[in-house]
Formats: C-alpha cells, structure tokens, sequence
C-alpha cells in the first residue's frame, strides 16, 4: 500500500525504523529552530524569573541568598564565606546559566516530534516545573563545586581553578566531591538527560515504538 510504498522510498525496511527517522528529522528540525530563539531571548527570560526562587534555595543550602544581576549578563552569587575577612562573591556567568537551560529547547523538540504526546499542555504543566527545579538544584551544585576548591585547595583541577583562599574550614570530603561531580554534570550532560527523561516519562507509547525492535 501508500505507507509500504513511503518506507520503500526512504529507503526503510519496518515501521519501527520509519518512525525513527521521522522523529529524527522532526527534532532535528525543531531543535535547529528553537535552540537559537532559546539561547538568545527565552533562557534569559526563564533565568531572570527563576531568580528570586534560587535565591530562597540557596539559603537553604548554606549560601547567603543574595543574587545580584551582573551588567555583563550572569549572577554574582552572594555567600558567607571570606577571604581574608572580605566576603567572598561568587560569578556565574550568562553562558553557564544558559547552559544548564539547555532542557527546556531539547524536551520542547523532542514531545514537537512524532510521534506525539496525546494531551501536550498537560504534559508541559508537569515538565516545566521539573526542569526549573532540575536547574536549581544542579545550579546549587555548581556554586559549591566552584567554593569547595576555595575551602580546599587539593581539590582544584586544570579545569578547576583556585582564584581564592576562602578562611573557613573545607567541606567534609564526601560533601565536597559531590559537589564538584555535579558541577561538571549541571553543566554536561544534566540537561539532556533530563529532557530524555522527562519525554520518556511523559510520552511512554513513543518511547515504545522507537525502541520496539532493541532486543529483538
């Protein structure tokens, strides 16, 4: 019929592998529309929203709360450590922050493709709240990943480097590690394992019928 003659054209030999191409190139497309619109306008926006929110978290992480927009973009990031008896203020630059909100175009693409979630607004009620809290969190690793090599020398690496000798004690080891492994997470892989995940989630017949061939 009309869809085994399509699969013949595109060069397919199961509907499974059909319907994989198609949201490949459906999230593709998509991705390449909206990534640019996302990192330019719709992160900031997102950014700036959030930023009470995180300043409330941050206090409950033993961080100061106070978050201070910088003028070239990005937060500097109040804390109660000190050097040398001067507070010690932490920048987190725009490009970081944008980074770790990365999710949002890559879920956004991903429930786009076919085939689709059936109720989408339900589905992005329950998936905005959850990347919003997935980036706090991860943003709240990231500060004490930054701070922990302040507190403890040893731990800085190439890619992590000391700019200042905070005066309070280091974090306890394990605390301290966490911290670093999820900085390096927040801002990796986090935000597209979370869009994976989510859409899995939240779209599980999808899930079924891009896969439905592995273990075969």
């Amino acid at each position: 019929g009309r869809a085994m003659s399509r699969m013949q054209r595109l060069g397919v030999r199961t509907p499974e592998e059909a319907a994989r191409r198609r949201f490949a190139l459906w999230a593709g497309l998509s991705l390449i529309i909206l990534l640019p619109l996302w990192w330019i306008w719709g992160a900031d926006l997102v950014i700036a929203a959030l930023r009470p929110v995180a300043g409330v978290v941050f206090r409950l992480f033993g961080l100061s709360g106070q978050i201070e927009p910088m003028a070239g973009g990005g937060w500097a990031v109040g804390t109660h450590l000190t050097e040398a008896g001067r507070p010690i203020t932490l920048p987190l630059s725009q490009e970081a922050l944008r980074r770790m909100m990365l999710g949002f175009p890559l879920l956004a693409a991903f429930l786009i493709a076919p085939p689709r979630v059936e109720r989408i607004w339900r589905a992005t009620a329950i998936a905005v709240p959850i990347l919003c809290l997935v980036f706090i969190v991860f943003l709240v690793l990231a500060v004490w990943g930054d701070l922990a090599p302040m507190l403890s020398p040893d731990l800085a690496s190439e890619a992590l480097t000391v700019r200042l000798r905070a005066d309070q004690p280091p974090l306890p080891a394990f605390l301290a590690q966490v911290a670093i492994i999820g900085r390096y997470i927040g801002y990796s892989i986090a935000p597209l394992l979370t869009a994976l995940i989510l859409w899995a989630t939240l779209n599980p017949k999808a899930l079924k019928t891009l896969v439905a061939e592995i273990g075969k």
